[in-house]
């Protein structure tokens, strides 16, 4: 009984994710892992047996072990994904703050033409 609210759970976060997608709060490719892990939790929560089974299978005497391993490297991963992205809009703002210091150094460096102004009638 208590897998329904597994199944729940990850069935609103893949409604929330597509959601995201949809107002474009998230992008596709950002939200690729989520879907995955939603996945894994949908199966995991449908059959309960399958973590014992793939515990067995690697050796490993506690199956929410298992789990917990598996959720720290998941995490481990996208955190060192996020880094990577973080660390080239970081790139990305330095340039254009150079980009822009030169134009502006440039634009006060060469002088503007004067236009010459209307006559008024007196």
């Amino acid at each position: 009984m208590h897998n329904i609210y597994f199944i729940i759970f990850a069935l609103l976060i893949i409604l929330y994710i597509f959601y995201s997608i949809r107002k474009n709060k998230l992008s596709i490719a950002n939200s690729f892992i989520w879907i995955v892990f939603c996945i894994i939790l949908l199966i995991l929560s449908i059959w309960p047996t399958s973590l014992d089974w793939l515990a067995n299978v690697l050796g490993i005497a506690y199956p929410p072990a298992l789990f917990l391993t598996i959720a720290v490297v998941i995490l481990f991963v996208m955190n060192f994904v996020q880094s990577k992205k973080i660390e080239d809009l970081h790139k990305k703002v330095i340039d254009l703050g150079q980009e822009l210091s030169i134009q502006k150094s440039t634009q006060k460096e060469s002088p503007k033409p004067k236009t010459p102004k209307p006559k008024s009638k007196s």
